[in-house]
């Protein structure tokens, strides 16, 4: 009997081996998918770049729920040691949104041209929507380096493209991709200054086989060998030339270099890890979670105390990250602090071109200060989930000047001063910014003059089209 057992189990063993299905079933990971670990990507060959997956979407998912911003993860995976057989790619969190995270390759993936040219054209101006790195990440490596169910986590993300025509002028265009380059300002607000994740270190098969884009620099904490890596805003000459981290420079700059040459491709994505929250706070629905430390910072508050509020990017030229906001307490209610900001924003027309209307009526209501600081674009660059939800709705009345009235009231999240303002809250050694102009929203006596603050403290009035700097105002909730 034991024999015949024995017997049994052999062809058993034999049939499985021949089937190839040695080993136990897949089982349905919390997604209702098969766990990547155990299945080949129904979209990937075996011997692609792809490879096999590892690691679960739902793991994934818990672990970016509560990740903190420089968190790394692994997810997909890529030929990286030139082996055969992808490997795990590690990937940095760099922004922490509500229900979704924006993350970059740790590091880079790919060597490759911007815009290969061919032999009856070697030289191909393009612009980032045509590029050989576009095809590419959204292209072979999206297709293969994912899962099925990885696939379903990663967002169709509408992204920004600086460039500039023959004028110079400059112009965006935008595109919906899964995977995507950087720009120069998310490179600047979440890698360039942040550490060791703007450094781009090539996996081992990179480094073996692209050995003339390879440069040594003078080793930073341990680092050795970087490469420059592609992001995608054209600059100078937009049709020539493409932004990238520079591998000749630490984390403080960025250069250009032309598009016919190759550089390093680091992919970047938004990853959804609960859709529910993501699209509830979109709607306005949800709310982000609280930030601890940042309600113990505001209740702390007083009157003439001094709070780090966001963040901006107020040297945009050096590449060196973004710097808090730094604001002044000077006034309070039962719900509320009043901010104002100790140094200056962007640096920008009072305003340019008024809708249906004249510059002789120029008005804070009017006004491109108003429209810009306002903008979703601004505001979520600028605060935390977290801090835009203690941004409140401001009823903003500007003093007239004369026969000239302040415009129509407002409501705003962020305004700047207006005289009476400047005056109430700002001693004068307070109200001057060194070698910075900045505008006040009140009308002078005679139109179209706009007031705006000297950099010793005085105030003068200048025309709407001319370029001066913005100090901002905010109320916070308690």
């Amino acid at each position: 009997m034991k024999k015949l057992i024995c017997l049994l189990l052999a062809l058993v063993m034999l049939a499985a081996a021949l089937s190839g299905c040695v080993g136990p079933a897949a089982s349905p990971d919390d997604t209702g998918s098969v766990k990547p670990s155990d299945t080949k990507n129904s979209g990937s060959n075996e011997n692609n770049q792809g490879g096999q997956h590892g690691g679960e979407t739902g793991s994934v998912a818990s672990l970016l729920e509560n990740a903190k911003i420089g968190d790394t993860f692994e997810f997909g995976k890529w030929e990286q040691d030139g082996k055969n057989g992808g490997e795990p790619i590690k990937w940095i969190v760099l922004c922490q949104d509500v229900g979704k995270a924006l993350v970059l390759s740790d590091k880079i993936l790919e060597c490759d041209y911007f815009k290969k040219g061919t032999d009856d054209q070697p030289y191909q101006p393009c612009l980032y929507k045509d590029s050989d790195v576009r095809a590419f990440l959204t292209g072979e490596f999206y297709n293969n380096a994912f899962s099925d169910a990885e696939k379903s986590m990663i967002l169709t993300s509408k992204i920004t493209t600086e460039y500039k025509d023959e004028h110079y002028n400059e112009l965006t265009y935008e595109t919906e991709d899964k995977v995507f380059a950087l720009s120069r300002g998310e490179a600047a607000r979440y890698v360039c200054g942040a550490g060791t994740a703007v450094f781009g270190l090539p996996t081992k098969r990179i480094e073996d086989d692209n050995p003339y884009e390879m440069s040594s620099i003078t080793p930073v904490e341990g680092i050795e060998k970087v490469m420059s890596w592609w992001l995608r805003d054209m600059v100078g000459d937009s049709s020539k030339y493409a932004a990238v981290i520079y591998a000749s420079n630490t984390q403080k700059s960025t250069n250009n270099l032309n598009v016919w040459k190759k550089a390093g491709v680091r992919p970047a994505m938004w990853i959804v890890y609960n859709e529910a929250d993501m699209n509830g706070y979109a709607e306005g629905k949800v709310q982000p979670k609280a930030d601890a430390a940042l309600d113990q910072k505001i209740a702390a508050l007083k009157i003439g105390d001094r709070i780090e509020f966001g963040s901006y990017d107020v040297d945009p030229y050096s590449m060196n990250g973004y710097e808090r906001l730094v604001w002044t307490v000077v006034d309070a209610d039962d719900e509320s602090f009043t901010l104002i900001a100790t140094d200056t924003v962007a640096k920008m027309e009072f305003m340019t071109s008024p809708d249906g209307g004249n510059l002789e009526e120029a008005t804070w209501a009017e006004s491109d200060i108003r429209k810009y600081v306002n903008s979703v674009g601004f505001i979520k660059s600028t605060f935390t989930p977290q801090e835009e939800a203690k941004l409140l709705i401001t009823h903003v009345k500007t003093s007239g000047y004369d026969d000239r009235t302040g415009g129509d009231e407002t409501d705003d999240r962020l305004f700047i001063p207006d005289v009476s303002e400047i005056n109430k809250y700002l001693s004068d050694s307070e109200k001057g910014i060194a070698a910075k102009r900045y505008w006040l929203r009140s009308p002078e006596s005679w139109a179209p003059y706009i007031a705006f603050v000297y950099s010793d403290g005085t105030i003068g009035s200048s025309k709407p089209t001319e370029s001066l700097y913005v100090r901002l105002m905010v109320r916070i909730k308690k």
